[in-house]
């Protein structure tokens, strides 16, 4: 149906009332958003969805007793958005699970990958079949684990046969799933997944055996820096370390180590950063920020071990 509405979604941190009232609102400016309730961007009918930002145990206590989850709803009866969401990461289950049974929000984004299922079937709680039977939409996020994994993947070829299109084919065949995240860059990319998203679906012989090809090498991806950049969305290191870019080199050492690969231009690009992670004076500012509680400052002196010297 071509006059289906387009959907939008806009996320950010508003934890609290004063926040949640002005990202709304630069998201509407920005966006160009016009009306209530049947909002529009230019000609164009759209659907708004507001996503709290990687809800953790922190952010959600401040959410319940701020207000931001009344004040929400609120504007969705006032039709500056039209649905209500959040996304959320795979140590925040009991988070996750509390939101949900909420009755409030409308979509969640969640990680699910076929290296790690943990929110899905593999989970004592498969919270995507539990989100699903609430009438809650599910945006998959980190289908391809992370966007710094997918070069990681060409160190995994002879391993496994799993590539791109069938990590995106896997999300795309589990029923609980209403869409997938897939992070295009690129105009190939999009074509690539359009493409994808058109064509069967897998059956369960095929589920069944991605997922023990993908079960040899998941525990080698536990641990790493997957370059999501969360981090850096509200922070900044006081040193003026590039760390993600470090421990995202750090990562493909790792793997390719583990596989017996050739590990010295790993070495080579580590030296091109302009300060290495012996400069990291392990203050732990980073640490709440990232979503997957990797202890940055062990990490980074672990790199400049193991990436401090060439040849």
């Amino acid at each position: 149906d071509l006059t289906e509405p387009i959907v939008i979604i806009t996320k950010g941190h508003g934890y609290t009332l004063e926040e949640l009232d002005k990202e709304v609102q630069i998201s509407l400016d920005k966006l160009g958003v016009t009306g209530k309730g049947n909002l529009k961007i230019g000609d164009n009918d759209i659907k708004l969805v507001y996503l709290f930002h990687g809800i953790n145990e922190e952010r959600w206590s401040t959410m319940r007793e701020s207000g931001v989850l009344d004040r929400a709803q609120e504007l969705k009866e006032e039709g500056l958005i039209n649905y209500i969401g959040f996304s959320s990461h795979y140590a925040q289950k009991k988070e996750i699970i509390e939101a949900l049974d909420t009755d409030i929000f409308d979509v969640c984004e969640l990680p699910y990958n076929i290296f790690n299922r943990e929110l899905g079937e593999d989970g004592k709680i498969d919270i995507l079949k539990y989100a699903y039977e609430k009438d809650v939409g599910i945006i998959n996020m980190k289908a391809f684990n992370g966007n710094g994994m997918v070069p990681i993947y060409t160190a995994l070829r002879d391993v496994v046969s799993i590539d791109y299109t069938i990590m995106l084919n896997f999300c795309l065949s589990n029923p609980n799933i209403s869409t997938v995240d897939a992070g295009a860059r690129y105009v190939p990319e999009f074509q690539q997944d359009i493409e994808t998203a058109l064509d069967d679906r897998m059956g369960e012989k095929e589920i069944i055996k991605y997922k023990d090809e993908a079960d040899k090498v998941a525990p080698d991806m536990k641990g790493i820096c997957r370059e999501c950049m969360h981090c850096l969305e509200k922070f900044e290191c006081a040193e003026g370390l590039d760390f993600p870019g470090i421990l995202a080199t750090y990562s493909r050492y790792q793997i390719s180590e583990k596989l017996g690969n050739d590990v010295e231009q790993f070495k080579e690009d580590y030296q091109k950063f302009e300060l290495t992670a012996d400069e990291c004076i392990e203050c732990g500012a980073c640490m709440p920020w990232c979503e997957y509680e990797l202890n940055i400052p062990e990490m980074m002196k672990e790199a400049h071990k193991k990436l401090g010297s060439v040849g």
